[in-house]
């Protein structure tokens, strides 16, 4: 393997989160898109947003991920877009993403002989060539565990996050990635 890169928020940032207070989170309709970021009031009266990042991990192949950002004034055009309850915990969903050479057959012989892929961090192949980490998701555990909310990439929309509610929907959603706490996701490295 020749590079494995970790795009993951740093401890400050981490610790942001733990600020958040139960209640509603706000999106901005005036930006393209509204959802690039997803903005929480803080228990002091700031603000923390999750927003949609994309990161090199070489020339040309790139992954998405999540930004935590303080923000020390929030847009005025914010609009409520749902509400987090009281939560107990808060669990950090990383996707991986690597390229590898194709197997003879793979791809017709005048593309380029590297295929993309994305999942868990035990399906990075022996032979991948360039592989990144970040961050895909974040979960708020609800106290009782009946009204979790996950704010992640949609997939389905350029260079935006969605929440989502629901624990089966949610579960299906994180099928390709790795769970970890604030402890592990801080001290994660790459095994290369």
């Amino acid at each position: 393997m020749k590079k494995w890169k970790r795009f993951f928020p740093d401890r400050s940032q981490i610790e942001t989160l733990g600020t958040l207070k139960a209640g509603a989170y706000f999106i901005d309709p005036s930006a393209n898109p509204e959802w690039a970021s997803v903005y929480f009031p803080t228990k002091s009266g700031g603000w923390v947003a999750l927003t949609w990042n994309y990161f090199d991990i070489e020339f040309k192949f790139e992954t998405y991920g999540i930004s935590i950002e303080p923000v020390q004034r929030a847009p005025a055009t914010l609009v409520e877009a749902g509400s987090i309850g009281e939560f107990e915990q808060i669990d950090f969903y990383a996707k991986t993403e690597w390229t590898r050479p194709t197997v003879l057959g793979e791809v017709p012989s005048h593309f380029e002989q590297i295929i993309e892929a994305a999942g868990r961090l035990d399906q990075v192949p022996a032979d991948a060539i360039s592989v990144g980490t970040s961050l895909y998701a974040v979960v708020f555990r609800s106290v009782g565990g009946d009204s979790d909310v996950m704010i992640c990439i949609d997939d389905d929309e350029r260079f935006s996050l969605k929440a989502m509610t629901g624990p089966q929907r949610i579960m299906a959603t994180l099928q390709g990635c790795d769970v970890f706490n604030s402890v592990e996701l801080l001290s994660w490295e790459p095994p290369v």
